[in-house]
């Protein structure tokens, strides 16, 4: 296919989740890197957190722009620069973003419209259908990038075909997934797809609308994770799906791996030091994404239970997080206590670079996808304790499935755990779990072999194994319709 002296032009809409634009912005390097130029959609908020990264991309030659948009706070009730999930002051004011996420098709049109180089193909977020209504008009192909695993997207699907009557009484009833690869019991309020809550009916119909009209689906995943759950999805949706991951695995500089999601106030040096002075598989890494927040009372839980465990530890704690109580604790003893074996990041941490340093043995995690995969594409095991959506599949994957991680808390009956939430774990549950993380005898030997050996089959995928493939046949996918766009006769989104 020949596009003479114009280079394929690709256009990445993230949903605005620090979860969902990291992977993105990995995306785009990944195209940059197969001579793709790339337009990242953002506002000015997102721009200053991954400028960083792209401006390092360009340097190696790279070619990856920003397509900044202005967000309408004001227009959907919105405090000026809330213009990322993590931004907002309470889920309250979710539907507001939302709608906020939906006036920007116009703008995308307009911006667009004014470049010199035509869009090849739109790649958007599942959790933002209205680009549907972008490509249409622009006449170019639009695949869907989902964000969670495969394993949840199949599972999601077959639960919801699942007749049970739907009540509140059956919310916590196990039941068999239908039509599975394998046995996998569920409860319904923990398997739900994204928006499948009352309220958010519009939006989760408009998502299934533009996921069976896209022209495949892209996944950060890779086959020898999820090749059933993939091959499962495809034939479910009658739709190509694409396993390009794991993207993190696209940013091997220790540059990329610090500017990674976020400017971060943290010395890196001081953290790897600190690494390098502690033996291999010893230190645990305890961070629960940029979402979830806790109690006072759980953060001090969690404090306490790795005091006791008598393991190095690097334990992220979030801004909104540092309350005068938690500030008090940490500065009147905890710090002091730990002082030999732990560090307390407060903020943003370069994840991937802490992940990947030999010291660290284990991951306590809230299982997004996102650090998920990150930490099995390092073959580092898990602590998992889920918070909300995808994050409770995501633990039966990796504790029930691959087996490379422990439950911090089992069979925990909640579909939501938020900032206010008290007493649902206890210092005493924390130490069992990391010690039995890091230790374990055989199990624990055995679950550690299994994580190292995905993570070089994760590695495997990403130097020219099935991923680099699967990137390469939806990229002569995406242009070869693309080029049929260009006929006067109108491409069917079917």
């Amino acid at each position: 296919m020949s596009y003479g002296t114009r280079k394929p032009h690709f256009v990445l809409v993230p949903l605005f989740a620090q979860g969902h634009m990291i992977p993105m912005i990995d995306l785009a390097r990944l195209l940059a890197l197969r001579g793709m130029v790339v337009s990242v959609v953002t506002t000015p908020r997102n721009t200053a957190r991954f400028k960083a990264m792209i401006d390092r991309a360009n340097a190696a030659g790279l070619l990856i722009r920003f397509a900044e948009l202005r967000f309408p706070c004001a227009e959907v009730g919105l405090s000026e620069g809330c213009e990322n999930v993590d931004l907002l002051p309470s889920e309250e004011l979710a539907r507001n973003f939302f709608a906020g996420l939906n006036m920007l098709r116009e703008p995308l049109l307009v911006y667009l419209r004014q470049q010199c180089s035509k869009p090849s193909c739109i790649i958007s977020d599942a959790c933002c259908p209205w680009t549907s209504e972008v490509a249409r008009e622009l006449r170019v192909p639009r695949l869907v990038f989902h964000g969670p695993s495969c394993f949840f997207l199949l599972c999601t699907h077959n639960v919801s075909k699942h007749k049970s009557g739907g009540h509140l009484a059956d919310a916590f009833e196990p039941f068999l997934v239908p039509g599975f690869p394998h046995k996998l019991e569920v409860v319904r309020a923990q398997s739900l797809k994204f928006f499948d809550y009352p309220g958010w009916e519009k939006l989760r119909d408009e998502a299934a609308e533009a996921e069976a009209s896209a022209d495949g689906l892209v996944i950060n995943s890779f086959r020898e994770l999820e090749a059933a759950y993939i091959d499962s999805y495809q034939k479910a949706l009658e739709k190509k799906v694409w396993a390009i991951g794991p993207v993190c695995l696209s940013n091997n500089e220790t540059g990329d791996e610090v500017a990674r999601g976020n400017n971060t106030n943290v010395d890196e040096n001081q953290i790897r030091n600190w690494l390098d002075a502690k033996e291999t598989g010893s230190v645990i890494y305890v961070s629960f994404g940029s979402i979830a927040s806790h109690s006072s009372s759980h953060l001090i839980e969690i404090g306490l239970g790795l005091e006791a465990s008598k393991r190095p530890f690097i334990w992220v704690i979030k801004e909104k997080e540092m309350s005068p109580e938690v500030a008090s604790w940490l500065s009147e003893g905890f710090e002091e206590r730990t002082s030999w074996r732990g560090l307390i990041l407060k903020g943003w941490a370069p994840q991937m670079l802490i992940l990947s340093h030999p010291s660290v043995g284990g991951f306590m995690t809230h299982c997004g996808w996102n650090s998920t995969l990150e930490a099995v594409s390092v073959g580092v095991p898990m602590i998992t304790w889920p918070h909300f959506a995808d994050q409770f599949l995501n633990e039966k994957l990796v504790v029930e499935v691959l087996r490379i991680g422990v439950a911090l808390k089992i069979n925990m009956s909640i579909p939501r755990i938020t900032g206010d939430s008290e007493g649902l774990i206890t210092r005493e549950e924390v130490e069992k779990a990391v010690s039995e993380l890091l230790d374990g005898g055989a199990e624990g030997e055995e679950r550690r072999k299994r994580a190292k050996e995905l993570g070089e089959k994760a590695k495997k995928a990403m130097e020219g194994g099935q991923s680099c493939e699967d990137l390469t046949l939806m990229i002569r996918h995406a242009l070869e319709l693309a080029e049929e766009g260009r006929l006067p006769v109108h491409r069917s989104s079917s």
